[in-house]
């Protein structure tokens, strides 16, 4: 019985070698991962702070502008900004979101606050922050 499971092994070498190859690289990669989570937990590294004096956060670059957050100050100001609603998706956005931008003129309704557009019907844009 020995016999025919080293025959086995003889005859399926490089087989047996390649699987053995992806299973260690699948386990180091994991580890790998692992070990940046766990050092930035100790570093204690907070993603979502919002530094009003300097630039928002460090994924300030890999997120599209209209998905960072709106700081306090700000958002008191931008509830007096006028309100761009869709009149065919009833969606509303505001006037400096990407969506209010790539709207065709034609498609445009104006609002004077998130109240008025809600209460013509239409909802807020998911990709504006503070709406």
């Amino acid at each position: 019985m020995l016999s025919k499971f080293f025959q086995f092994v003889k005859k399926n070498q490089n087989d047996i070698i390649l699987v053995i190859g992806i299973i260690l690289i699948s386990l180091i990669s994991f580890g790998a991962g692992r070990l940046t989570v766990i050092q930035t937990e100790k570093e204690g590294i907070n993603f979502e702070e919002i530094n009003l004096e300097g630039s928002i956060n460090p994924l300030e670059n890999s997120l599209p502008k209209e998905m960072l957050p709106v700081p306090e100050e700000l958002q008191k100001e931008v509830q007096n900004q006028q309100i761009i609603g869709n009149k065919n998706s009833k969606i509303y956005h505001y006037p400096w979101c990407s969506g209010a931008q790539r709207m065709k003129e034609e498609n445009k309704v104006y609002f004077k606050s998130k109240k008025e557009a809600e209460f013509a019907g239409y909802r807020p844009a998911a990709n504006c922050p503070g709406l």
